[in-house]
C-alpha cells in the first residue's frame, strides 16, 4: 500500500497534472522509501502505518516527491541509471559516464527531496544521536 493517495499526489503536484500511471509510480515510490527505512523505528497501527501523524505526513511527502522524481527522470525502473543522454519529450539529460557501476555518474536512486523531508523528520535511521559524555564511553 502507497503512503501517499492519488489525490494527496493531485494535490501536490497542482497547477500541473496528474500522471496517468500515478498510482503504480505511489506504490513504487512506497517501496523506493521503505528501502530508505530499513533500520528505522517509529510506531505504527494494526495495519503496519506510521501511528503518529506527522510521521504519516513525512512518508507521504517523501513518496509525492519520490513519484514526481521518477516521473520527471522517466524511469520508473532504475534501468536508465547508467545512460549518457535521455530524452522524453522536451526534456533532454545529458551526463558523462564514469568507470565503475557506483560511482558518481549513475543518476540517484532515491530524490533528494525525498530523503530531506525524511532526514528533517528524523526518520531515517543515520540521523545522529548524541549522549552525554561520560568517562568509561572512550
Amino acid at each position: 500500500m502507497a503512503y501517499a493517495t492519488e489525490a494527496e499526489f493531485t494535490v501536490f503536484l497542482a497547477p500541473d497534472g496528474t500522471p496517468a500511471q500515478a498510482r503504480r509510480l505511489l506504490e513504487t515510490a512506497s517501496d523506493l522509501i521503505d528501502e530508505l527505512l530499513v533500520g528505522a523505528v517509529y510506531g505504527v497501527d494494526d495495519q503496519g502505518n506510521p501511528s503518529a501523524p506527522a510521521i504519516a505526513a513525512a512518508f507521504a511527502k517523501a513518496v509525492c516527491y519520490q513519484a514526481q522524481y521518477m516521473t520527471a527522470t522517466g524511469d520508473e525502473t532504475g534501468a536508465s541509471a547508467n545512460v549518457s543522454s535521455i530524452s522524453q519529450g522536451g526534456l533532454s539529460l545529458t551526463r558523462s559516464l564514469g568507470s565503475g557501476t557506483s560511482g558518481a555518474s549513475r543518476t540517484p536512486r532515491y530524490s533528494e527531496n525525498a530523503v530531506g523531508v525524511l532526514c528533517t523528520a528524523g526518520i531515517l535511521p543515520i540521523s545522529p544521536h548524541t549522549y552525554r559524555w561520560w568517562p568509561w564511553l572512550c
